[in-house]
């Protein structure tokens, strides 16, 4: 299982899903009040979910990964 931080390239700090469903344009469709966290897809795309199974995928160069394999 890998784990990883998501870190906002705006702030410079870790992103807060509930904030950028509420702030961004391109995660207006995700149900704030129910957010899940970020996912990254098999071929390094990363997501963000809601948990009523909304999705938005994150536009390129908007966050920097940090992991660690577990």
């Amino acid at each position: 299982m890998a784990m990883f931080r998501v870190i906002d390239n705006q702030t410079g700090l870790e992103a807060n899903p509930v904030d950028i469903a509420i702030d961004e344009e391109w995660a207006a469709h995700l149900v704030w009040c129910d957010m899940e966290n970020f996912a990254l897809l098999p071929d390094g795309t990363l997501i963000l979910l809601d948990e009523c199974g909304n999705y938005a995928y994150c536009p390129d160069g908007r966050f920097t990964i940090n992991g660690q394999e577990i």
